[in-house]
């Protein structure tokens, strides 16, 4: 019996490790630097203790949070006509 319980991965299978966390509030760049480290921490423990997993899916709205508004993440670039 493997470590996922008896289930076992198949020859040509994918085991995917699905995360499903509350839903950040981001409103800073430190609050999405914060966020990202936790995804990275998350992905890094899912290799370490749950090592035969391929692939870790996150939901979509994980580092930034459910904000429409993402300009006070952005950096103003002046357009340039070349």
């Amino acid at each position: 019996m493997s470590g996922l319980g008896g289930l076992n991965k198949s020859a040509n299978g994918v085991v995917l490790g699905l995360v499903q966390l509350q839903l950040p509030v981001v409103e800073t760049k430190d609050n999405l630097l914060k966020q990202t480290d936790k995804v990275c921490e998350m992905v890094r423990k899912a290799k370490r203790f749950a090592a035969p997993i391929d692939l870790v899916v996150f939901p979509e709205y994980m580092l930034h949070g459910l904000s429409m508004d993402m300009r006070k993440f952005w950096v103003p670039v002046t357009p340039r006509i070349m």
